[in-house]
């Protein structure tokens, strides 16, 4: 294994062609691996192969052939630069692993990040790795080659060798007042500049959220990352936003076209979610709408733009996907009438089914009525009220809209008949009392 002296490995016999102790340890010391155990390591044998490694050199091996189990090598690595990003890699074989997490790298603590799972047999050496974003402030990580997971325990045989831990050099980062762009440098076709642009939309968009729930924000005002990751979903909320790669350039390609990006819009709209307060959700019948209902207070309020997929009514009423482009309040159409779950194809023609859409469009018309301030007074009393997750688990989603139609009807001083028609909230309830 070729040493690189500009940006050298801070792991110690990562070739593991010096002696390791196949001793039991409690914890893991900085420049040696240590085998610490895990759950059912009695079904484990650990051994340090000879012959077996790359290029007939020396590897570890993890075997558990008769029970699942759930173990790993670790080695302390210390002096990492706090809040740096990291890269670990290994050289990994496998042989008949059945289940769970099979082979994979990670750090030693419960839920933590860990690179993808080989499972199954690979008679040739496969390159497993995991990129480390979460460098605590002592600079100190334990890095883990592990067989299995919590709540992912496996059996079989995984070889590790060509353990190396590095400065991630690969990373594009930008930073605004509110967030960190994270991603691979071959995921961003576009400038500087305009990258700049878009995360200071993004400032706005999180200052419009923060406007409509009175100076609430999640992570307690710290910057959100965006970050490019391997996932099966295109994006997820939380701190860090999870991105999948797949979508990033193509993604950031609109840009140069004045797109704000719905999909990221949309995640850091869920990132306001009543969690922010430990707020009751027994009033949130579907996250996803409201993720969607937010997005459009900050595109209304920033006349902002965004180009997405619609499902555009043609001359003989059938249905052509196409891309569109809303500014502002236009998006107001997608959501009365240009998807499938759209007002005019659900609630709007008696049809009971799946209607997110519609019902965001239901509550923004409320919003041209009633306006913004309504939502306002309405969000500040349901995020004072404590979360009792032993009520929201008995409810259904009509009884939850029921509770939230309660406070709008409250702060706007109207019966229920003033925001909606008898009819559509018996196309409403017919659905979601079939919803938990």
């Amino acid at each position: 294994m070729e040493e690189d002296k500009t940006n050298p490995s801070l792991i110690v016999n990562g070739d593991m062609e010096d002696d390791i102790s196949m001793d039991l340890s409690t914890i893991a010391v900085s420049g040696v691996w240590s085998y610490i155990g895990g759950w059912n390591a009695k079904a484990a044998i650990v051994e340090q192969k000879e012959n077996s490694g790359v290029n007939n050199s020396r590897c570890l091996a993890i075997i558990a052939l008769d029970e699942d189990t759930d173990v790993m090598f670790a080695q302390k690595v210390t002096g990492l630069k706090s809040g740096g990003y990291y890269k670990a890699s290994a050289k990994v074989k496998t042989d008949m692993i059945d289940g769970g997490m099979g082979a994979n790298l990670c750090l030693d603590y419960l839920w933590a990040p860990t690179s993808g799972a080989l499972t199954g047999s690979h008679s040739k050496w496969q390159d497993l790795v995991l990129e480390i974003d979460d460098v605590p402030e002592n600079g100190e990580i334990i890095l883990c080659l592990r067989l299995g997971n919590t709540a992912a325990a496996s059996r079989g045989l995984a070889y590790f060798d060509d353990v190396v831990l590095k400065e991630n050099q690969d990373l594009y980062i930008r930073t605004s007042k509110h967030f960190r762009l994270v991603v691979s440098q071959d995921l961003v076709p576009i400038s500087d500049q305009l990258i700049d642009e878009w995360l200071a939309n993004m400032d706005d968009v999180y200052e419009c959220y923060k406007e409509l729930f009175r100076g609430k924000v999640p992570f307690d005002g710290k910057i959100i990352s965006i970050r490019s990751k391997e996932i099966d979903a295109w994006a997820y909320a939380g701190n860090p936003i999870q991105w999948n790669k797949n979508y990033i350039y193509e993604s950031l390609q609109t840009i140069r076209r004045g797109d704000w990006c719905f999909g990221i819009m949309h995640e850091i709209g869920h990132n306001f979610a009543p969690y922010i307060s430990s707020a009751t959700y027994a009033w949130n019948w579907n996250e996803e709408i409201f993720a969607n209902f937010r997005m459009f207070y900050a595109l209304e309020k920033l006349n902002a733009k965004v180009i997405t997929t619609a499902s555009v009514v043609q001359a003989d009423g059938s249905f052509e996907s196409q891309e569109k482009t809303y500014t502002g309040s236009e998006l107001l159409q997608l959501y009365k009438s240009e998807t499938d779950n759209c007002y005019d194809r659900t609630i709007g023609a008696g049809r009971a089914v799946e209607m997110g859409n519609a019902l965001c469009y239901c509550l923004i018309r409320i919003k041209e009525t009633y306006g913004w301030e309504l939502y306002q007074d309405v969000f500040e009393e349901l995020y004072s009220i404590p979360r009792n997750e032993e009520q929201e688990k008995n409810m259904n989603q009509w009884q939850k809209f029921e509770y939230f139609l309660s406070f709008l009807t409250k702060h706007a001083k109207v019966d229920t008949n003033e925001l909606f028609s008898k009819q559509e909230l018996q196309v409403i309830k017919s659905y979601l009392s079939t919803q938990q």
